[in-house]
């Protein structure tokens, strides 16, 4: 069969082509209203896309879609006769349903995988409808495939703030997004539809009814097929069409616009109490009156809008009495929940029982994959009750904890002082209050925590001890018994007062005891405080242990992110601590996590410091104390804020040097004395008290073995100061020296600047440092050695992640990389970069 043009949309179609011809990672909105054509464009940029070499997959999402992870986007991945995923692959995506980042960083490999040959067009039609997983992983990918030939080409009905603008929004911030929304067609146009179809011009009688069909496609092509007469609507052209069908066809068009714009045949039989078999004949003449297809595994409407005409001509008890049979039957037939829940929406009834037990079930049914729908779900179930119901206290408290597992924090706690303003048992006030209140010490809150942690009248006794647990986080008296959070109170106060073996203990006793009690502190949580604060001992292999197998919890990736950039800063890694910090913030906005946002931005401003770029440091600080702090390196504001940052030892230490530099007062000394003899034996700690006595002999060699190269430097420049005018010259320079080649190789610039004016001050020169010249901004010499390093993988044939496996890099930052080499080199694939490589300079 020969497809017909598509009529009227050159524009559309010439903006399809050229990011097409462009060959590069790019998105494309299509926004319209239904009918408007937006599937013909979809269809035909999929042809295009294919006779250009593109390998494609496309898949329109339906409203039944949101009880099913990845329902939307899976058949675009894994359907058609060269698919973009294999079925092995797209099976074993399956248990990372539970993951979603886990899931969009394994499909992103894949994806690298397939385009790396070959470019890709993956098309998405009715978006509005993507099921939450699918949506959640559109918005993840384009931007983490930036630097593959993919493109991305999304339709939706017009829905501001829905997702496709929220897949779009997301990925401005790496790629191209071009949007073009469909208007109606102009007349000739439709007349041109008209020609294609019939095989010549329509008649001047066809001709007016064309025209007066407002330029909308689907209208035009009802109308050209005789499906609708002159001056009719739709509804009552499909109302006249229906009727001139058997009884039979009748019923089945009505129980299927009941089911949905797709249902099963065997549905349809057994809510009609008949063989399917005997739906042969009705389906075939609803299939002839142009109303349903036959898909092989599903029956569908033509057009949703067909279906709406079909469900619109319904009498209103008649669709209440349908739905309701349809969701008795489901259930009756052990299907999930979730899939009655729709049609017990459409007929549910203020305090209808049956109502909020199935949308109960439901709910907790997709609540671990699909978190979203599940908050949607037991939302309605709220919704059907009064504040007089018995259950009204229990549901709601079930709203409170699905909108946290679902992330909506915010949301969570607008509903929960609403439903504490109403008549709630003392055990129920107090589990509602203890839902928020992990969250709330996570982030810091300490004056609304204290407002959820009050003393609740008649409260079950282990309710109220963790309540008063939670008030001790503000300072009160700490309860005697061995509830996680008492534990995790006794951990911070610990790891407050410097005194990290005892935290170590607190945080790892409160990790075991935490099972699943409401209002414990998450485990994973407790875990990361752990490992870090042992690192503050030496441990830091165990940290980087943890951090390198992953959080198995894919929500604890941007505090797994930022522990990460933080181990790099302290260990003199300044470049990876500066990407991976980027990549928790990047991984912080996608997962809306503003939990550690703070420390994330101290290893920004610190590598921007030592590296000379004040400008960077200005823009990460913010009104931040500590890096306002920083900045002004006020030694005395350093001082006192030094305990609310993890690793303090190192700002103590750098207000300690710069108030001996600048001749201020060491009250830094102090604090790092108080610091060893609170963690004795502790070599780093022991160190940082013999640089606060002087003795930077004895600091040296306990710092020579404990991979802190950035405060072994700081020791030796602050005695090279110390002693440059004295006796002992040659030790000074000595020492200088060698801060200067520490602080070259990690490239803390500035440092190494300050400590070359000192040397030069006293007279020496070394041949070493001649600076040199400037790095270009464009072409081969303008890259970096990582990104000389990467790119030379990637035109070796290397993905993402095995390069970020030779690098032992994360992907992203491997990706950061490589779209900084695309910019620098003016290309735009790695087919092109591969080229630019074989002709590169020797």
């Amino acid at each position: 069969m020969v497809t017909p043009p598509l009529r009227g949309r050159a524009a559309e179609l010439d903006l399809v082509l050229r990011v097409l011809r462009a060959g590069s990672a790019a998105v494309l909105v299509v926004r319209g209203e239904p009918g408007i054509g937006k599937t013909a464009l979809v269809d035909a940029a999929a042809e295009q896309a294919a006779r250009m070499g593109y390998r494609t997959g496309s898949a329109a999402a339906h409203e039944a879609d949101n009880v099913t992870p990845l329902a939307s986007l899976g058949p675009a991945l894994r359907l058609g006769p060269d698919p973009l995923i294999s079925s092995a692959e797209f099976l074993a995506l399956a248990p990372l349903a539970e993951q979603p980042l886990w899931l969009a960083e394994q499909l992103a490999a894949l994806l690298e995988v397939r385009a790396r040959d070959q470019p890709v067009l993956l098309s998405l039609d009715d978006v509005q409808w993507a099921d939450p997983l699918s949506a959640f992983v559109l918005r993840m990918l384009p931007i983490r495939l930036a630097a593959a030939p993919i493109v991305w080409l999304l339709a939706s009905r017009e829905q501001p703030g829905g997702p496709v603008d929220q897949i779009a929004q997301v990925a401005e911030r790496g790629v191209p997004v071009h949007r073009t929304t469909l208007g109606p067609l102009a007349e000739d146009a439709a007349l041109d539809i008209a020609a294609d179809r019939l095989g010549h011009g329509a008649d001047p009688a066809l001709a007016r009814q064309l025209i007066a069909a407002g330029g909308v496609p689907f209208l035009v092509v009802q109308l050209v097929d005789g499906l609708l007469n002159p001056g009719e609507d739709l509804l009552d052209g499909v109302r006249r069409r229906v009727a001139a069908t058997s009884e039979s066809c009748r019923a089945l068009l009505r129980q299927g616009a009941v089911l949905g714009a797709r249902f099963r045949l065997e549905d349809a039989a057994a809510l009609g109490g008949q063989d399917p078999a005997r739906l042969a004949d009705p389906l075939r003449e609803a299939i002839d009156s142009g109303l349903l297809r036959d898909e092989g595994t599903a029956i569908a409407f033509r057009h949703d809008l067909l279906r709406q005409a079909v469900y619109g001509d319904i009498p209103p008890s008649a669709r209440r009495a349908a739905h309701r049979a349809v969701a008795e039957y489901l259930l009756a037939a052990g299907r999930p929940a979730a899939e009655a829940a729709p049609h017990v929406s459409a007929t549910a009834t203020s305090g209808d029982a049956f109502a909020v037990d199935v949308l109960r079930r439901a709910a907790h049914e997709v609540l671990d994959t699909m978190s979203i729908t599940s908050m949607d779900l037991i939302r309605q179930a709220f919704d059907l009750l009064t504040p007089q119901d018995p259950r009204w206290p229990e549901v709601g408290e079930e709203v409170v904890a699905i909108l946290l597992a679902a992330r909506q924090f915010a949301e969570a706690e607008k509903f929960a002082d609403h439903l504490l303003q109403g008549p709630l048992d003392p055990g129920t006030t107090a589990r509602v209050h203890l839902r928020l209140a992990p969250r709330l010490w996570l982030t810091g809150r300490h004056q609304d925590l204290l407002r959820h942690a009050a003393d609740i009248p008649g409260a079950d006794p282990e309710l109220a001890t963790r309540l008063a647990a939670y008030r001790a986080f503000g300072g009160g008296e700490v309860p005697a018994a061995a509830d996680p959070v008492v534990l995790a109170v006794h951990g911070e106060r610990a790891e407050t007062a410097g005194e990290f073996a005892a935290a170590v203990h607190w945080y790892a006793q409160a990790r075991e005891a935490a099972t699943g009690q409401v209002g414990a502190p998450d485990r994973g949580h407790l875990e990361l405080r752990e490992v870090l604060v042992g690192a503050y001992l030496g441990d830091t292999d165990r940290l980087a242990a943890v951090l390198d197998a992953g959080a198995a919890e894919s929500w604890l990736a941007p505090q797994v992110a930022w522990l990460r950039a933080h181990l790099h800063l302290v260990r003199g890694r300044l470049t990876q601590a500066a990407e991976e910090a980027a990549r928790a913030l990047r991984l912080m906005d996608d997962l809306h996590d503003e939990v550690a946002r703070a420390h994330v931005l101290l290893v920004l401003v610190v590598t921007a410091l030592l590296r000379g770029d004040h400008a960077a440091a200005r823009q990460y600080a913010g009104e931040i104390p500590v890096l306002q702090a920083l900045l002004a390196d006020s030694p005395t504001d350093l001082v006192a804020l030094a305990a609310s940052t993890p690793w303090r030892e190192e700002i103590l230490v750098h207000a300690l040097c710069s108030a001996r530099r600048s001749g201020g007062d060491e009250a830094a000394a102090e604090q790092l004395a108080e610091l060893a003899a609170r963690n004795p034996g502790v070599a780093v700690f022991e160190a940082t008290r013999a640089l606060a006595l002087g003795e930077h002999s004895r600091a040296v060699d306990l710092l020579a073995t404990a991979d802190r190269p950035l405060l072994l430097a700081q020791v030796r420049e602050d005695f090279g100061r110390a002693t440059l005018g004295g006796a002992d010259r040659e030790a000074a320079i000595e020492a200088l020296d060698a801060a200067w080649d520490a602080y070259t190789e990690m490239g803390a610039v500035a440092s190494a600047a300050r400590v070359q004016r000192l040397l030069q001050g006293a007279g020496v020169r070394r041949r070493r440092w001649v600076p040199a010249p400037s790095r270009p901004e464009t072409g081969w010499a303008a890259l970096t050695e990582m990104e000389r390093t990467v790119a030379l993988l990637i035109a070796d044939g290397h993905t993402n992640r095995s390069a970020a496996q030779e690098l032992t890099l994360s992907p992203s930052t491997i990706n950061t990389h490589l779209r900084a080499v695309f910019t620098k080199l003016g290309v735009n694939s790695r087919v092109q970069l591969a080229k630019l490589v074989l002709q590169r300079p020797d």
